[in-house]
């Protein structure tokens, strides 16, 4: 037997059956949320060609994504599977879920997230003109005044969505722990389609309907969770905090400033992008294509975590409880290589063809092949940071499994002072452009999960890192081997056989996708053949877990 792995009091042969009984399966929870998120993923991207098409890579995108970062951003992160609302409801009501009083709890967190959120919102409105200035460096009596006061009027459009998030957080909490993973992982798409539907119906020349359909998206994916959620609160409110209130408020400041490092240190990006110098075929886009080249690196992250994540974690508390420390470092390291192994090819396609990827999915409509050459510049310096991203993010459950969102706060809170820092140096002090920004924020991501890693080894001894390295490599190599593949076989068919230049000013659609997807199967092929040649499990893990296995006779 295992040290740790039985808690006080209780007799050793029983402590597995209650785990196994009533857990439900993590590889058949990670393709169906896995499915669900692959669905709203690519609705969100269909959104964002829709959008590209209509009003390009300019100041209405721009003014767009800068408002979306104290609205849409918070929404997605604070709101949405894996941020701190949802992260912070699991870890309190997962122990309490078979107690009488955990409906009033419930209600209890719902009302007071709804009360505090609503105040934060009217300051915000009250001190918009002010945040506009901030958030993009220019006064309202700038040379730019259309980007002003579009982002104004987008920002209050959709203030709304920071309640919103809030309460969104909590839903998806409850509906995780009582095993309802259908609707919050669909629910993404439901904003999707709110936001092409005006688009495509209602446009207008400023671009004030990319706000409403944003704000109308969010409020059906907070009442798609209802149906799920409501049956479990008790609508009996109290002033007296109700068990497990104290923790939750106690966790969720924490766990905030922790899991929104990336947004917090968008803010940061935001602030120098400014002394970004575009060439004259550009007007405005600098932050279009920074935020957009890291919505598409979100697309393996975003599926793949989020499968992996909602039903890890309430297994990570699980073992917690339950002391069964070495169990935790197994599932850990099942996860870890698991992500990496889906990914890391992936991350080497984004690095090797981004030119003819961005050119396939945006430049048509408004959206030329300049701004496909700056948005490739952005994504190729972003992509390596796949492979640290994922660690900090496994690893940053494990502390809330520990409920200890302190670690990862204040790591969060060096690494935002990192990013200013490196910020200046790749757009200031050593002009890199758009590419400065996105390689500040791969190595604050390494930064990130070096400093969680130190530090969790130090809560729960040796993480067994030393096991992971030959793994990683072979994965490497055989990322590295696709890569290359997948260069040389776009360059031959693409420019050879098919002719496509970088330059077209009307992209050829169909050789285009047929050279991409030629290139990329092959190169797949590449990576899964060395993974394969090397021994690795994970292919046959993938396997297992995505298809189903022959019955016996």
């Amino acid at each position: 037997m295992q040290a740790n792995s039985v808690p006080p009091g209780k007799q050793p042969e029983a402590e597995p059956q209650p785990t196994n009984a009533k857990s439900p399966s993590l590889g058949k929870t990670f393709s169906l949320v896995g499915i669900l998120t692959t669905f709203s993923k690519f609705l969100g991207f269909a959104r964002d060609i829709i959008v590209f098409h209509a009003y390009g890579a300019g100041y209405i995108t721009d003014a767009y994504n800068y408002a979306s970062l104290l609205t849409a951003n918070i929404l997605i992160l604070f709101g949405g599977l894996g941020g701190p609302f949802h992260q912070s409801t699991v870890a309190v009501i997962e122990p309490r879920k078979e107690d009488a009083g955990v409906g009033k709890l419930i209600f209890q967190l719902v009302s007071i997230t709804a009360l505090v959120l609503s105040v934060i919102t009217l300051l915000i409105y009250c001190a918009t003109p002010y945040l506009v200035t901030a958030l993009s460096r220019l006064p309202s009596t700038s040379t730019e005044p259309k980007l002003w006061t579009n982002m104004a009027m987008q920002l209050q459009i959709m203030l709304p969505l920071i309640l919103i998030s809030g309460v969104i957080g909590i839903l998806y909490g409850i509906s995780n722990v009582y095993g309802e993973f259908k609707w919050p992982s669909l629910s993404p798409a439901i904003a999707s389609v709110a936001m092409i539907a005006f688009v495509l119906i209602f446009p207008d020349q400023l671009g004030l309907c990319l706000a409403y359909g944003t704000l109308v998206g969010a409020i059906l994916q907070l009442l798609a969770q209802l149906p799920a959620t409501l049956p479990h609160m008790r609508w009996q409110f109290s002033l007296k905090p109700e068990p497990g209130a104290r923790e939750y408020t106690s966790m969720l400041w924490p766990a905030t400033i922790s899991t929104s490092i990336g947004t917090l240190t968008v803010y940061v990006d935001a602030l120098f992008v400014s002394s970004i110098k575009l060439g004259p075929e550009h007007v405005g886009g600098a932050w279009t294509a920074i935020v957009n080249s890291n919505r598409l690196v979100q697309l393996p992250l975003g599926i793949l975590l989020t499968a992996m994540l909602v039903p890890i974690l309430p297994r990570f508390t699980q073992q917690v409880t339950e002391r069964r420390i070495d169990d935790l470092k197994a599932e850990f390291h099942k996860g870890l290589r698991i992500l990496w192994f889906l990914s890391l090819p992936i991350s080497a396609l984004l690095i090797a063809i981004p030119f003819p990827i961005l050119q396939l999915l945006y430049q048509r409509g408004k959206f030329t092949a300049a701004d496909t050459q700056l948005f490739s510049l952005a994504l190729v310096w972003l992509a390596p940071s796949i492979l640290f991203y994922m660690g900090r993010d496994l690893i940053t459950r494990v502390f809330y499994a520990h409920q200890d969102s302190k670690t990862p706060y204040r790591v969060a809170m060096v690494a935002i002072v990192l990013k200013g820092f490196l910020d200046w140096v790749f757009v200031c002090a050593w002009p890199l452009g758009v590419g400065g920004i996105s390689l500040s924020t791969t190595l604050v991501t390494v930064f990130n999960l070096s400093a969680l890693a130190y530090w969790l080894r130090k809560k729960i001894g040796n993480l067994g890192t030393k096991r992971l390295l030959k793994p990683l490599a072979i994965m490497l190599a055989g990322s590295a081997a696709a890569g290359i593949t997948s260069y040389f076989v776009y360059r031959w068919i693409g420019y050879g056989l098919f002719h496509l230049s970088d330059n077209d000013v009307h992209v050829r659609t169909i050789p285009l996708a047929v050279s991409l997807a030629i290139s990329s199967a092959l190169a797949f092929a590449v990576y899964l053949a060395v993974c394969v040649i090397c021994k690795l499990d994970e292919p046959h893990a993938v396997v297992k877990r995505f298809l189903p296995s022959k019955p016996r006779a």
